[in-house]
């Protein structure tokens, strides 16, 4: 019902996929201005060595071999590829002072980008909640003005923790992946084990995070919450909620990694103009619907479609309890 519900909304609210995509052009515009100057320049030693050479011709020949079946090339694969990484990472101790340089200046950047798109969510968060609440069309101006505060408090806690987190579970799948190389013996089930396992374990990793997070933002948006308040109620319907919550985080997970992969396979990447934007829209449905219904609150789904909590469909008029 949740995934459905939220589907629902997204589609009827499709003109914010092209002002999400707007927006994200313009934060990864500045992303890539601040890594051109501050990054790019400390690792152009890298881009033009012989080592990462080898390892991206590696990875293409292990896909070719992958596609093909050459069970010899995936035979010998993991040990080629250790040894790309051992003279990779010789030559990165090798300069040490630039690769520090260029890790703080990275993280820096990812955590600015990080923090816009998410000051971005918060708002197109606002702007469901409005349609969702009164079925007003808010413009995305003056939500983001309306927003501004409560978005960037939000931001200043959920970006480092949720950035420490994601490398944890990359760090992780990237072990699991290696462990999984050495511990089965026949190396094209090992190669395929290792692939399936390591992006499952991400999934369930993303969907965890999703599931805990649900609630805060549509607390702190639709009851104008506090922070405290926000975690407060999050987590009560986190404890309550959970199997519901994290399986359809789970499925539209998989869903929109599948839409990415075949999207820029099929479309040469040009899908990934819709996709990406219509990713982001539904996993903000998802969290206001699952808010409105675990808090038993009527919510517009469609202008002529109203949805009432089953314990509060007693026939009373739905606008009593809106100032319009």
């Amino acid at each position: 019902m949740l995934f459905k519900n939220a589907f629902h909304l997204l589609v009827d609210n499709f003109s914010l996929n092209y002002k999400y995509l707007l927006y994200k052009i313009i934060i990864s515009a500045i992303a890539v201005g601040l890594a051109a100057a501050l990054i790019v320049p400390n690792v152009a030693f890298l881009f033009s060595s012989a080592e990462l050479d080898s390892l991206i011709e590696l990875v293409k020949q292990f896909l070719r071999a992958l596609v093909s079946g050459d069970v010899e090339f995936l035979n010998g694969f993991p040990s080629r590829f250790k040894d790309c990484i051992q003279a990779l990472g010789d030559l990165i101790v090798s300069r040490t002072g630039s690769v520090v340089f260029v890790c703080v200046a990275a993280v820096v950047v990812i955590l600015i980008y990080r923090f816009l798109s998410g000051m971005g969510n918060f708002v197109f968060g606002g702007l469901i909640d409005d349609k969702m609440s009164s079925y007003a069309k808010t413009p995305f101006t003056s939500s983001y003005i309306k927003n501004l505060g409560r978005a960037a408090l939000w931001q200043v806690i959920y970006v480092p923790v949720t950035f420490v987190y994601d490398v944890a579970v990359l760090a992780i799948c990237y072990v699991f992946f290696l462990v999984l190389l050495n511990v089965i013996s026949f190396t094209l089930l090992a190669t395929g084990a290792a692939l399936m396992l390591s992006v499952a374990l991400f999934l369930v990793a993303q969907a965890v995070k999703l599931t805990v997070f649900n609630s805060m933002v549509p607390a702190m948006v639709s009851e104008k919450a506090k922070l405290s308040e926000a975690f407060k109620t999050g987590f009560a319907h986190c404890k309550k909620h959970f199997g519901s919550l994290f399986s359809t985080y789970l499925v539209t997970s998989l869903i929109i990694l599948c839409m990415c992969v075949g999207g820029s396979l099929c479309s040469f990447g040009a899908a990934l103009l819709l996709v990406i934007p219509m990713s982001f829209i539904m996993l903000i449905c998802i969290q206001f619907v699952s808010y409105y219904t675990f808090a038993g609150k009527k919510y517009f789904l469609t202008e002529d479609k109203i949805v009432q909590p089953k314990e509060n469909n007693n026939g009373e008029d739905f606008y009593d309890k809106f100032d319009l």
